[in-house]
């Protein structure tokens, strides 16, 4: 009788291990899966830093923005060596690397500010880059319908440069 009972627990615990097994094998292989899903963006991010810090002179960086609607590019904020809260606008290329306090233009919040003041169902993202060769701030959201939907910001005054909706 009681080899009986031993033989019924043992095949629980195979069962318990094999999903365990599983589970461990399906974590392991969901991270792999965003490591490798994240990492060019990563890398760009490592890239625009280094060229930020070299051609923008920055001394420490804070935050990271990146857009693509007609051009690529990669904005880094921080401080240079005059302790100056400043961005440092990189195009793609690594190339014309734009440098700008941070205090000469409108901030991020003020361009979300703005965005949200058009009622959207949710805001994607808000970046500085260059428009017609001038900065300018890039919020992507969604409107009430889940239309994808485009707003462009003068940095130096706030104004709407473009408006692109229902796209």
């Amino acid at each position: 009788m009681r080899q009986q009972y031993q033989r019924r627990q043992r095949p629980h615990h195979w069962v318990l291990l094999s999903v365990l097994i599983v589970i461990l094998a399906l974590l392991i292989s969901g991270a792999y899966v965003i490591n490798k899903a994240t990492k060019p963006l990563s890398q760009q991010q490592a890239r625009a830093e280094t060229v930020a810090k070299k051609s923008g002179h920055l001394t420490s960086v804070n935050n990271f923005y990146w857009t693509n609607l007609d051009t690529t590019y990669y904005t880094v904020a921080g401080t240079n060596k005059a302790k100056q809260a400043v961005y440092a606008i990189v195009p793609k290329s690594g190339k014309n690397v734009t440098v700008l306090k941070q205090s000469a233009g409108m901030s991020r919040n003020t361009a979300l500010k703005q965005a949200w003041q058009r009622n959207p169902k949710k805001v994607l993202s808000a970046a500085l880059c260059l428009f017609n060769g001038k900065p300018a701030w890039q919020v992507s959201y969604l409107n009430k319908s889940g239309e994808l939907c485009y707003l462009t910001f003068q940095y130096s005054n706030g104004k709407v440069l473009q408006q692109i909706a229902n796209i």
